[in-house]
């Protein structure tokens, strides 16, 4: 088995760019992590869809971090690399991928240069399902999607139409004409956060805070 020493890992629900992480960030500080070289595929499919590890010989994938000032055990958790990327995953008990982390360049550097030296580990696994298709947008603009769609929703169970009128006219630059103006606003958000996006953010912000 092949060890990666000394790395600092943030785990999230989704995968953000090391780039993107925050202050706030509760980092893991990681003394020692296993690296499975994989294929491309199964990168993919970590950073696109929701899967369960089928094989068994995770469960004696540990990691050893560093944590109010003593070393504890981080279960069901490694690092994979096709030797192009690498990324830091987290399994539940259930074997359930449920955080990843990036590295940072000087650590995720090394990693891929040890990786070349690695033989190409077959991991079977089920896709439960495909994540929403968040892994193009940045952390900044994940954010405003969804304190978009929370506000949207809760305006909607509120039953304030005149609000969500206004939003909608405000978004489109014109009156709604249907009465699905509410499920049109939370359509705008299937793709990319526009800077239209951005401004029914801050003017809802405005309001709160006036």
């Amino acid at each position: 088995m092949t060890y990666i020493y000394d790395i600092l890992l943030n785990f999230n629900q989704d995968f953000y760019e090391f780039y993107e992480w925050d202050k706030g960030d509760n980092l893991t500080i990681v003394k020692k992590i296993p690296l499975l070289k994989v294929s491309s595929s199964v990168i993919d499919d970590v950073l696109t869809k929701k899967i369960k590890i089928e094989d068994p010989f995770v469960l004696d994938l540990n990691t050893e971090i560093f944590e109010n000032k003593k070393n504890k055990i981080l279960k069901y958790t490694f690092l994979i690399t096709d030797t192009y990327r690498v990324l830091a995953i987290s399994l539940n008990q259930d074997l359930i991928l449920t955080k990843i982390s990036d590295l940072l360049l000087e650590e995720n550097i090394d990693a891929l240069n040890i990786s070349k030296r690695c033989k190409l580990t077959e991991i079977a696994y089920t896709i439960i399902d495909t994540k929403k298709n968040n892994c193009f947008l940045t952390r900044n603009e994940l954010k405003i999607k969804n304190y978009l769609i929370q506000e949207f929703t809760r305006i909607k169970k509120e039953n304030d139409l005149e609000k969500l009128k206004y939003l909608y006219f405000e978004y489109f630059n014109k009156t709604p004409v249907k009465e699905n103006y509410y499920q049109e606003l939370l359509n705008s958000l299937d793709h990319d956060v526009t800077k239209n996006h951005l401004k029914l953010y801050k003017l809802i912000k405005l309001i709160y805070s006036s």
